[in-house]
Order: C-alpha cells, then sequence, then structure tokens
C-alpha cells in the first residue's frame, strides 16, 4: 500500500517525532544529545527551518519547527536524522538502522500549537524522568521560564508574543487531558492537520487535498494512537 503523501505547510508550526528502530534507545549519553543539538543546528539553517520546541528522550524525540518551505521537513530531518546515525553507530561499532521509519508530523492551527508545545515539554515528566518539565536539560521548558536559551536552537518571539516564563510555567502546570493527549497522537500519526474545521478546509483548499479522516472504528483508532507515537 503506498505511503500517504506527507502534508506540509510553509510559515506553520508542525509536530514531529521519531523513535529508535524497535523502540531502541538512539541517544546512550548526555553527549549524544550535545552532538546531537549540534547537527539539530546545523541543519535546521540549511534547511530552512525555525524551531518552537522541542524534547530529546532516550528513545525518541519531539520537535515542534515551522518550515519556510515545503521540502524543509524532508531535508532537514533526513539530513540531520541520516547523520546522526551514521555517527551513533560508528560511536557504537554497529551497523543498521538507529531510527524507525519515516518520521510523523502534522501541521498545527494556532490553539494546537500551543497544546503541542504543551505536550513536547511534558514528555519526561510522564516519563516519570522528572517532577517538572523545566527540571529537564534536553528540551525547550527552560528555555521558556528562564527566557534564556543556551542551545541556540528556538525561535522564541512566537513565545514571547504570548507568554513569559511565569505563565509558561502555569500553562506547563495545567497539563494536557487525556483527550487533548490523544488527538495530538493521532494527528502526528496519519499525518493529518490538527486545528478547527475552518483550519483544515484553508489547508484542504490550498492542497487541493483532502485531509479529513474518514470514521474509524473503536479497534482501528485504538490502534492509531496507540502505535508509533509517545
Amino acid at each position: 500500500m503506498p505511503r500517504r503523501a506527507r502534508v506540509v505547510i510553509p510559515g506553520c508550526p508542525h509536530h514531529v517525532t521519531q523513535r529508535g528502530n524497535r523502540r531502541q534507545n538512539v541517544f546512550f549519553s548526555d553527549s549524544d544529545r550535545t552532538v546531537y543539538i549540534s547537527l539539530l543546528r546545523k541543519y535546521f539553517g540549511l534547511s530552512h527551518l525555525q524551531l518552537a520546541g522541542y524534547t530529546l528522550m532516550t528513545n525518541h524525540v519531539h520537535h515542534i519547527p515551522i518550515p519556510e518551505f515545503a521540502n524543509s521537513l524532508a531535508k532537514g530531518f533526513g539530513l540531520l536524522h541520516q547523520d546522526f546515525s551514521r555517527w551513533q553507530n560508528i560511536q557504537q561499532n554497529v551497523t543498521g538502522h538507529l531510527w524507525q521509519n519515516r518520521f510523523f508530523s502534522c501541521p498545527l492551527d494556532e490553539d494546537h500549537f500551543w497544546k503541542a508545545l504543551r505536550y513536547v515539554e511534558l514528555n519526561p515528566v510522564r516519563a516519570g524522568l522528572v517532577r517538572d518539565a523545566w527540571e529537564w536539560p534536553w528540551s525547550s521548558a527552560r528555555a521558556h521560564i528562564t527566557g534564556v536559551d543556551d542551545s541556540g536552537l528556538l525561535n522564541m518571539e512566537m513565545w514571547g508574543s504570548r507568554f513569559d516564563g511565569n505563565s509558561w510555567k502555569e500553562f506547563l502546570k495545567e497539563g494536557l487531558t487525556a483527550s487533548e493527549r490523544d488527538h495530538i497522537r493521532m494527528a502526528t500519526r496519519t499525518g493529518r492537520p490538527l486545528g478547527t474545521d475552518d483550519f483544515v478546509r484553508q489547508l484542504e483548499k490550498l492542497t487541493g487535498r483532502s485531509l479529513r479522516p474518514r470514521k474509524p472504528g473503536p479497534k482501528s483508532r485504538l490502534s492509531s494512537v496507540s502505535s508509533g507515537v509517545e
């Protein structure tokens, strides 16, 4: 069965995630994450991608990029994960695939952009690694709380247009409902836009494609939500 063409909207935030092959680790040390961030900075610049937020876990990553061009996502993440995979295989003295399949992604409207950014930064909390999101050093949460981006990766203007450190901390503390988390996972898994009906209609007109999902049965819905996106 052919793969569905990825929906990429220039200038629009997207949620992107990819995990290790067979759920294996992609990072084995903080040094690995430092190398990944260095490569991310390099290839996002070359691919005309801005970054609104991110989290690096142990066996997967989450990003909220904003592509300038339709090919920016594929180019940026293709180069980044190919180069990091090559480097990691040398470090581990192994061969084969580091990443599982291609990355998942979905376009976000403004309201769901903020929800997805919160979802991404709360990932270490859901995994039980930290109590508060800003305690995890490998995400954008600390930069958003302090207003200082030591990584040099983030577009802070978009975030700063609505929040400061204190209000963002409270926003993170509010968390997400199970339904909100499921909607983010489902949209990311399927690649369909996450937003209002008007937002989806606008993207359908822009792309000339039908972007609305057919209603799945309970079994297929559960499978889609639980597979591939963490």
